[in-house]
Formats: C-alpha cells, structure tokens, sequence
C-alpha cells in the first residue's frame, strides 16, 4: 500500500511540471529519442560485430585451408583458332623465310616469332649439345621410346637418357615424343605409362608427342591387324590424355595425309599438331605449332644428317609452371602478356 501511494503522490507532481516548463518537456522528449537511436545503434553494432566475427572466422578458415595452394601466373599465347572445328593453317606463306641458314617465321612488323630446335633419336650417333645451344637451338624433341614392329615390346631409345641429360645440363628445352605401334586404347595406355616413367627424372618444357604415322612394312603389327579411322583416333586420344593427367603438355605427330585419311581429325582437335613437311612452302592443311621442315638438315653439334624445326609457340613460357602446379596442388592463373589476369581455372 505504500507503493501505490507513493505512486499516485509522484504523478500529479510530474504532469505540474510538463505543463509548467515546455521547453523541459522539449528537451526530455529529445533525450528520449536519441537514448532509443543510441541503443539502436549499439544493438547494430553488436549485431554487426557478431557477423563481422563470423566472417573474419570463416576467412581465416579458408585462408588456413588455402594456404598450401601454389598460385602460379601463366601468359599462354593465343592463336587464331576457329572454335568447335578443327582449326586450319592461318600462317602466312610468305612469313616463312630463312634465317641465319634456318627456317623461321616473322610477324607483319618483320620480328621472328618462332624458335628453332631439332628432334634427335640413337639414329644421331654423335651430339654436342653446347655447340648445338650456340648455334641457336632453342629446343629439343627426344625420342624416349617406341613400341616394336612385330613382338610390340616396348622399348627405351639407347640415346634417350645421355641426350636429356646433356640438354637439360647444357639449358636447351627438352619435349619428348613416343612413336606407337599401339593397335588398342589400352596399349596407347601402357606406351603413355611407359613414357611418363622415362621423363619423371627431367625437366620437360616442350610438349610430349605421341608419334603416330604409316609404317612401310607389310609384317608391322598395325598393318596386320584391323585398325579402323575412329579406333586409331581413340588410340591417340587415350595416350594424351593419360600424359594430360599428369601434368604434361600432349602433342600429335601426324602428317597432313594421315591425319585426313586414317584419323577422324575432328575427334583431336583438342590437340596441338607436330606437323613434318618437308616443303620450301608450308601449305599443311590444318592448324600446327611445331613444323618439322626438314628431316636432311645441317646444325653445328649434331653430326651428320639431322630432322630441324620451328616452334610457332614458346612453350618453355609456361608447360613448366603449368607441371610446378600440378605437382603442388595449386592453381594456374592466366595472364594477358602485361601481366593482367585474364582466366582463372584450377587444376582438378
């Protein structure tokens, strides 16, 4: 009963003053709305406090989880390729001229853009690779393997360590190819094993090309067995894609008649072409990166007779850190050549 009294005593009193100060009663109302804008403002806050937390948690979490992540930039030079078709030649004739007693190509401003190397098997007896880097060599295309004509074993070239060894030692970019014999998917398969196990000691910069044309010898085991256009196709697919998974670049080495009349060369056009034509003109028919011009040609270092070629793209620019990638887990940014970065795609 005291309360209430109290109370009812105090309530008279305050409607007195409000009635008798209006500028209090201003004043009090004002306070009143900015105390309730201030504990607004902290129930945000700390509202907003609690989410920022949450966010800056799951940052940290992601940035913990990614850290291993090796982010490598990559310039990756564009072509004129058309897209959802096999690509054709686009490449000048007349840009073709020869250099220094070379073959090379020229861009319209008269630069070369193409960079010279050679491809050597055991059939080069004797190969200094020091002379063969002051000559201009830039890189080279060893053969590491072949699969037999008859027996189909699988054999390692007798050259093939001595000259990787000696390149890599001398700083000449190596790409390796593996002529086949395959007449399966399957031995594709077992021919990209036997290839990926050779090269897993060296730097590989340049492609690794699967070597697949006519043999002129009527007992070779892909001519007696029955080896249709598509199922050749798929043979070449299952070696480039077994190499792809590891991390290497594929490549085909066909020649134009090959691939028209024994391959569905629409099937491969996610693969870059090795074309040999030993012409002053190239007139190849489809889109290629590496031509093989020439299989008589003369370079200091390598004794005797000797295939050369030119590379249409620098891939010492970016296969090697495209394979540092793979074997860290990381990811590959593409970049335009200044610098910027233009696709973002992660390894699987």
């Amino acid at each position: 009963m005291e309360e209430e009294y109290t109370n009812r005593d105090v309530r008279p009193r305050v409607k007195k003053r409000r009635r008798g100060n209006t500028g209090i009663t201003v004043f009090a109302l004002a306070a009143s709305f900015i105390l309730g804008l201030v504990v607004g403002m902290v129930i945000i806050h700390v509202k907003s406090s609690k989410e920022i937390a949450q966010v800056q948690e799951e940052l940290a979490t992601v940035i913990e989880e990614q850290s291993h992540i090796n982010v490598t930039n990559v310039y990756v030079p564009e072509r004129d390729i058309a897209a959802g078709k096999i690509g054709l030649n686009s490449y000048k004739k007349e840009n073709f001229r020869i250099d220094n007693g070379f073959m090379a190509y020229f861009d319209d401003n008269g630069e070369k853009i193409s960079h010279l190397g050679c491809d050597l098997s055991y059939h080069n007896t004797r190969v200094d690779f020091d002379e063969l880097k002051a000559a201009g060599c830039e890189f080279v295309m060893l053969r590491c393997g072949y699969r037999g004509y008859s027996e189909g074993g699988l054999v390692k070239d007798e050259k093939f360590d001595e000259f990787a060894t000696e390149a890599q030692r001398a700083g000449i970019n190596i790409g390796v190819y593996f002529f086949t014999q395959a007449v399966t998917p399957e031995e594709a398969v077992d021919e990209a094993e036997f290839t990926l196990d050779l090269i897993k000691d060296y730097d590989i910069s340049y492609p690794v090309a699967f070597d697949t044309e006519y043999i002129d010898d009527e007992k070779a085991r892909t001519n007696t067995e029955e080896i249709t256009d598509e199922l050749r196709t798929e043979i070449c697919t299952a070696f480039c894609e077994r190499i792809r998974e590891e991390g290497y670049y594929p490549m085909i080495y066909a020649s134009e008649n090959w691939l028209r009349r024994s391959l569905n060369v629409e099937a491969l056009k996610q693969y870059e072409f090795w074309a040999p034509q030993y012409l002053d003109e190239n007139d190849f028919l489809y889109d290629f990166t590496i031509w093989q011009y020439t299989d008589s040609g003369n370079i200091p270092g390598v004794e005797g007779d000797v295939d050369l070629d030119i590379s249409m793209v620098d891939y010492a620019a970016f296969v090697p850190q495209m394979r540092e990638a793979f074997l860290t887990g990381g990811k590959i940014q593409e970049v335009t050549p200044d610098g910027k970065l233009k696709i973002t795609t992660e390894q699987e």
